[in-house]
């Protein structure tokens, strides 16, 4: 891993820490409901922050797939079920599952690593959409694509979308690309995209062979 990444990636926890730390001393002062849910929603994507730190880590140039026959509907729908939308103080963000209608039954690929790289994606959507977030699979030039679209201001807001979030450090970033490039199938390589949307918005791909 290189080492820029990780002295970012830490201070990035560091603050991450540091502002449930301050979330988790206002709930002690003035208990609530709907304040305890955002400190557990901040304390989630903490986990999930320092898993994917852990894995690339420990094997980024070396991560090693091993893919099983998965259904990637089944997947998806559970990663879509199970997304935590961030909503402090705004309106929460729908996430939906679209229809996948051209994506295959089965696809090989190690689902626990696809699971990390899409979680940081969605994660990241769900920060920065107005209203939807709308994940998708699909069959295309001979391999599986997941998308991730959402509705928010795109790339072209600028570096004010990865503002406190996993992307900020490239972390999200890298570690999907990781996961994608473990994926080999024919001489052929997975691979990530990110950018902006033609009506609005960005999407995330994540294609396997």
């Amino acid at each position: 891993m290189d080492p820029q990444l990780a002295a970012l990636a830490v201070h990035d926890l560091k603050n991450a820490l540091g502002a449930l730390e301050g979330q988790l001393t206002a709930l002690e002062a003035s208990p609530s409901r709907e304040a305890a849910r955002s400190a557990r929603r901040r304390c989630t994507a903490l986990r999930r922050r320092l898993v994917s730190f852990l894995t690339l880590y420990r094997d980024a140039e070396t991560l090693r797939a091993l893919p099983a026959d998965e259904s990637p509907r089944e997947i998806l729908d559970s990663i879509v079920r199970h997304a935590e939308p961030e909503a402090d103080g705004a309106p929460a963000v729908t996430v939906r599952l679209a229809d996948c209608a051209t994506a295959p039954a089965f696809w090989y690929f190690d689902a626990r690593l696809v699971r990390l790289a899409l979680d940081a994606a969605l994660h990241n959507a769900t920060r920065f959409a107005a209203r939807e977030v709308v994940v998708d699979a699909a069959a295309a030039d001979g391999g599986l694509l997941v998308s991730i679209d959402d509705d928010g201001p795109g790339l072209a807001a600028g570096s004010a979308r990865g503002a406190g979030s996993d992307w900020s450090t490239g972390l999200g970033t890298a570690l999907a690309r990781a996961v994608a490039r473990a994926h080999r199938h024919g001489g052929r390589e997975g691979r990530v995209q990110l950018a902006d949307r033609p009506g609005g918005g960005a999407r995330f791909e994540l294609w396997l062979p």
